[in-house]
């Protein structure tokens, strides 16, 4: 397998241009992390059941409770995609790198 110089061009800008996005959304997920808490314990809040055990149990059944979890797991499916999509651009810059030092020693 033999990465061209286009190619590792192509993954150092896209490195560079998805920056902004990957910051984005990890950091929309991070918000999503701790607002589902925080409607979570407004859920239990609100809950009129005799135990804390059963109004736990409302809160996490309520619809927004629901909602906001739904909603996490859609930032956090986001997130991992762009990055793995930038761990491989990192990994083809690397194969690339280890390829052309190969290359100069005379081990290819």
């Amino acid at each position: 397998m033999f990465i061209t110089d286009d190619e590792v061009q192509k993954c150092i800008d896209y490195l560079g241009e998805s920056a902004k996005e990957y910051a984005t959304t990890k950091a929309r997920m991070k918000h999503l992390e701790q607002h589902r808490k925080s409607v979570r314990a407004a859920q239990v809040l609100k809950a009129t059941g005799k135990t804390i055990s059963e109004n736990t149990n409302r809160a996490e059944a309520s619809e927004a409770y629901v909602n906001i979890v739904n909603e996490y797991k859609e930032s956090v499916a986001e997130f991992t995609l762009i990055e793995a999509y930038r761990k491989t651009a990192e990994l083809k810059i690397e194969v690339w790198r280890s390829l052309n030092a190969s290359h100069r020693r005379g081990n290819i």
